[in-house]
């Protein structure tokens, strides 16, 4: 927080503490409505977020409570001296919470990537790479916000005399940088894998597309870089301002779990993987199909033994040719990879 010079300060209306002007509960509403989606898309996943989504539910707690309690919402000519050390002891907390949260995600998305990761291939060493970093990162920064100032209780506390504190600015532009860089990274990460999978276009491009959604934190985060900025360097009034780069936060983190969790809800989004013929047994062939698929990829059993036990499937597509249909799944299955196919399994 940068000391305003006595020029701005003489600009500055007379105090006013008993109803000062806030706001309005924006913040409170976006950050409960993001929570509430993620920690319904964590309870749907079940593993992997779990860690993440508990620092992202810290975040949004540490926000609410700037927002509500501690004047992140308010003019700072208008907050006491305690609410100024509250509110800045919050920012340092929440600082902390975000960089776990948003690292745990990352890292819990990395780690699903080695489901379909061939063994010994260049994109399984990218993906430990990228794990490395990110964690790295997490705690790097954590380091780095913690020892910014010695003690580190002169962080909240402005009126200490002679403090010791490095420049606030270039550690929180850093680290909003590289959260943006680092989630780009694991975001185009899988693509060129995704994309050389043996699958149909459509099937692929529905892959990427499910994987890619995470852009959208990536505009949350540059939206976050930009807010950082404003607060650090071009605004005094530091707790009015900062109530859009809480917002962001929010948005962001929660985002993050929740295009996370993505890939996983697939069923929710295509109910059916094949179309079915209105003259088939719907429940029969593709309980057949998910078993034979199955076996083909544990490597217990040929899809071609499979379908030569099952009988003649006509009910695949809606060709009319229920021999050309059995071809063409047959086809379509022997150029899925066996480790793409069980990940995708596992997914539903």
């Amino acid at each position: 927080m940068r000391f305003p010079p006595p020029a701005v300060i003489a600009t500055w209306p007379k105090p006013n503490y008993v109803h000062p002007q806030t706001r309005g509960p924006a913040l409170l509403v976006v950050a409960l409505i993001f929570m509430s989606l993620a920690i319904v898309c964590v309870a749907l996943r079940v593993y992997l977020m779990v860690a993440a989504a508990l620092f992202t539910v810290g975040v949004t707690v540490d926000i609410i409570l700037a927002d509500q309690l501690y004047g992140w919402d308010t003019h700072v000519w208008d907050l006491t001296a305690v609410k100024i050390i509250k509110g800045r002891q919050a920012s340092l907390v929440g600082q902390t919470l975000f960089s776990f949260a948003s690292g745990l995600a990352k890292a819990s998305i990395l780690l699903s990537y080695l489901r379909f990761a061939p063994d010994r291939s260049l994109f399984r060493h990218l993906i430990y790479a990228s794990l490395g970093l990110v964690v790295a990162c997490i705690m790097i920064y954590s380091v780095v916000l913690w020892t910014q100032c010695r003690p580190s209780s002169s962080y909240w506390d402005l009126y200490r005399m002679n403090r010791d504190c490095i420049s606030e600015g270039p550690p929180l532009m850093a680290q909003s940088i590289i959260t943006v860089l680092t989630d780009v990274l694991v975001y185009i990460l899988p693509m060129p894998t995704l994309y050389s999978l043996g699958l149909p276009l459509f099937q692929r491009n529905a892959l990427m597309i499910l994987f890619g959604i995470g852009g959208v934190v990536i505009v949350a985060g540059i939206m976050r870089i930009y807010w950082t900025h404003y607060v650090v360097y071009e605004t005094y009034d530091v707790t009015w301002n900062g109530f859009c780069l809480w917002i962001w936060t929010a948005v962001e983190v929660n985002l993050g779990v929740i295009c996370g969790c993505i890939p996983s809800l697939r069923p929710l989004m295509f109910h059916q993987r094949f179309q079915v013929s209105a003259h088939g047994n719907h429940g029969s062939t593709m309980a057949s199909l998910d078993r034979s698929m199955t076996q083909f990829a544990t490597g217990t059993e040929s899809v071609v033994d499979r379908f030569s036990s099952v009988g003649t499937v006509t009910t695949v597509t809606n060709n009319g040719d229920g021999t050309g249909a059995l071809t063409s799944m047959t086809h379509m299955v022997d150029r899925i990879p066996k480790t793409t196919y069980g990940w995708w399994k596992e997914c539903e």
